[in-house]
C-alpha cells in the first residue's frame, strides 16, 4: 500500500462546501486533482473529473446542500458513494479520507471505508 497524500488544513473545510486540491501525479506525468468537500460533519474525497464527459466538479457550496456539481451537463454526484443523482451515468471515483487534525490523508489507491 502506498502513503497517503497528506494535505494540510482540509480540517477546516466548512460543512457544506467542496474545495478542489491539486497534487503531483504519482506516475510523474503532471499534476492530477480531486476534490473534497464536507457533508455531515465529515470529510469526502472524489475524482474531481466527471465520468460523463470529462467536465469538472466544481468548488463551492454542495447543490441542495448535499451534492457535488458538474457545470457542463448540470450533473449532480453524491460524494459518499459517488453515485449520480436523477441521471444515468457511472459513479465519481471516491476516496478513503483520514482526518488527522486540521489534516486530511487522502488514500488514491484504496477503495473508501
Amino acid at each position: 500500500m502506498k502513503a497517503p497524500l497528506r494535505i494540510p488544513g482540509a480540517g477546516r473545510l466548512e460543512e457544506g462546501y467542496a474545495r478542489k486540491v491539486r497534487y503531483p501525479d504519482p506516475d510523474g506525468d503532471g499534476m492530477e486533482e480531486l476534490v473534497l468537500c464536507r457533508l455531515g460533519g465529515r470529510l469526502y474525497a472524489t475524482d474531481s473529473l466527471c465520468p460523463h464527459e470529462g467536465g469538472r466538479i466544481s468548488e463551492g457550496p454542495l447543490q441542495e446542500g448535499k451534492f457535488l456539481f458538474c457545470p457542463l451537463h448540470l450533473y449532480k454526484f453524491d460524494p459518499v458513494s459517488g453515485a449520480a443523482q436523477d441521471v444515468v451515468c457511472p459513479p465519481v471515483r471516491t476516496f478513503r479520507v483520514d482526518e488527522i487534525g486540521v489534516d486530511a490523508e487522502v488514500w488514491l489507491d484504496v477503495e473508501p471505508a
